[in-house]
């Protein structure tokens, strides 16, 4: 599936660790002031709240329909699965046993998939440091199980179906 685009970035702009600075900077940039972003992801909780809408959505996922499609309960294992699946940015928030694809801005007006919900104008996300990308047991903060690889890359909205199909599936399995 083609990579979904976002106005104003580069498609060939850097990946990786060296790119935290950017990657964070362009989720900041989705809140009206930047700098209290900035400033929440330097508190203890290390947690921002973001408007959703402006510059992309989130397809909110139960944990179950993840854990189905990734025929596993074991973090590793789901990261590597939604990476290679979803292949965009998702958050974990596991004391609510939730995920959160994010999508293009828009997604929210189309989306369907039972089970789901893809969140947008009205709605905060708490959205981890862009560094946080493991999980930890102690206080099961929210974290990126799959990280933002560059500023403005997104999930691409039918690969999240796809995903959600395939959970539903494996999940109707387990019932009979």
């Amino acid at each position: 599936m083609a990579e979904p685009t976002v106005p104003g970035v580069h498609p060939t702009s850097p990946t990786g660790p060296a790119s935290c600075g950017t990657v964070s900077e362009w989720l900041a940039s989705a809140h009206p002031l930047p700098s209290a972003v900035r400033n929440e992801w330097s508190s203890v909780a290390q947690l921002a709240l973001i408007p959703l809408g402006r510059t992309f959505d989130a397809v909110r996922l139960p944990g179950a329909i993840v854990h189905a499609a990734a025929q596993s309960n074991e973090p590793c294992t789901i990261d590597a699965c939604l990476a290679k699946y979803v292949c965009g940015p998702v958050i974990h928030d596991p004391g609510g046993r939730r995920y959160y694809a994010l999508v293009p801005p828009g997604t929210a007006l189309e989306w369907t998939a039972q089970g789901t919900k893809c969140l947008s104008q009205g709605t905060y996300l708490g959205v981890p440091r862009a560094d946080h990308t493991e999980l930890n047991e102690r206080t099961w903060a929210s974290y990126w199980s799959v990280p933002m690889p560059r500023p403005g890359h997104l999930c691409n909205p039918l690969d999240v179906l796809s995903l959600v199909t395939v959970g539903h599936g494996f999940a109707d399995k387990d019932e009979t």
